[in-house]
């Protein structure tokens, strides 16, 4: 029988956004609350935590404020950086990644297409670079031998299961575990909020639509029994599709 896991979202910072931001096209206007999180993931190898959140740093530069960094939201769960062995980073977006030098021991796993991109030359047009920070930290990190890309679908040591979900960045990954709840996934930005999924409706912020249309229906095909959105206040939604 396989290992079952335990997942905890962890708020680091909230603000308001525009619905169509992250709707695609829809309510535009109407606020909506966005959560900034990571995810600690409960195992029998341990701890593995699934992006970074953001740096206080980094977020007052686009005007938000922090309630707490990645090492102090850490302390409440008697962990610090070195307790954290595995480190999975959906994709290199600001508020997912830019706090990985908080994890310097961290084994850390990222698809190649996400690599790829941010050394693209398109990636430094004004219009995507404004949802990357700290390119020089991102930068050592691809340079890190604690780095390990994967292409496509890939199982970790652990038992964790990575599977794309590209549109909202082409190597954005989603985390796939067996739960007491059942199938679980974290979808991170593919699905940024619950409405994403029931409505059918692509994040607001693309690389490609088409991809992130592809991604959604990847993602119902898996028969997840709850999944864990982005930034939604409510961070869990159960789906009950997978018996």
């Amino acid at each position: 029988m396989a290992p079952l896991f335990r997942i905890e979202p962890v708020e680091v910072a909230r603000r308001q956004a525009d619905s169509s931001s992250f709707l695609l096209h829809t309510d535009a206007g109407r606020l909506l609350t966005l959560v900034y999180r990571f995810w600690l993931i409960h195992g029998p190898d341990g701890i593995t935590v699934v992006d970074t959140g953001l740096t206080a740093e980094e977020a007052a530069r686009r005007g938000i404020a922090v309630e707490r960094g990645l090492k102090e939201a850490l302390a409440p769960y008697g962990l610090g950086p070195d307790d954290v062995g595995t480190l999975i980073l959906t994709h290199l977006h600001w508020d997912h990644a830019c706090a990985v030098d908080a994890l310097p021991n961290a084994t850390v796993w990222l698809q190649r297409a996400e690599a790829d991109f941010f050394n693209d030359p398109l990636r430094t047009h004004p219009a995507i670079d404004r949802y990357f920070g700290r390119h020089d930290v991102i930068g050592d990190l691809l340079r890190s031998p604690r780095l390990n890309l994967v292409e496509g679908e890939s199982e970790l040591p652990n038992g964790l299961r990575l599977v794309p979900l590209g549109g909202h960045t082409p190597g954005l990954q989603g985390v796939v575990l067996p739960t007491h709840e059942g199938r679980a996934v974290i979808t991170s930005d593919a699905v940024p909020f619950n409405r994403n999924y029931t409505d059918d409706l692509p994040n607001g912020i693309l690389q490609d639509l088409g991809q992130a249309i592809t991604s959604l229906a990847r993602l119902r095909a898996l028969r997840p029994d709850v999944i864990f959105t982005g930034h939604d206040p409510i961070p869990e939604l159960r789906t009950g599709t997978s018996s």
